[in-house]
């Protein structure tokens, strides 16, 4: 089935501990990642941590939902959080954004589509080029379009001025991509 997920950080080691994650995944032989988007920085919502680095990968993978989902747990834990709760600074946070078609029983709680993919433009067009990259319809998403595409909604004002992240590793000959 096809996946999305994204990745992010907001500590140091963050651009390691994501290229870290990337490489976990694609190490399995049942999940090939076909696609990553461009690392980008992003403000953190509502408190004054550091800001984010972010990427999205899409893919294919024969697992089922819950093993792929344990797959990705696992990448997440190599990276521990500094304190506890949803929002504290972390080296790594995974999130598993849609698997399609609907996927067998995931563990419980985890809903796909992620519930709040539709609200993030952002994680939006970052998912969307890594769908493009990978050839894979970004319509498995749950979405038709992300916001700034000429068929789809406007990009929310605020959300644009984000800067890349020059990831000196792309030009790691061990990188998969």
């Amino acid at each position: 089935m096809w996946f999305g997920v994204g990745l992010g950080g907001n500590l140091p080691g963050t651009p390691d501990a994501l290229l870290r994650a990337v490489r976990t995944l694609a190490s399995d032989g049942r999940v090939r990642v076909r696609g990553v988007s461009r690392t980008f920085r992003t403000l953190p919502w509502g408190d004054s941590s550091p800001a984010y680095w972010n990427i999205c990968l899409a893919g294919w993978t024969a697992l089922g939902g819950r093993a792929f989902f344990a797959l990705l747990e696992s990448a997440e834990r190599l990276f521990p959080r500094r304190g506890k709760g949803r929002l504290w600074p972390r080296t790594l946070d995974a999130d598993l954004l849609f698997l399609y078609p609907s996927p067998a029983p995931l563990p419980e709680g985890i809903v796909v589509p992620h519930p709040r993919l539709a609200g993030r433009p952002v994680l939006q067009l970052l998912l969307w080029e890594a769908c493009q990259r990978g050839k894979i319809p970004f319509s498995a998403s749950g979405l038709l379009y992300p916001p700034g595409h000429p068929m789809g909604p406007p990009a929310p004002a605020g959300y644009l001025p984000f800067r890349p992240f020059r990831n000196r590793r792309r030009s790691d000959p061990d990188f998969p991509f």
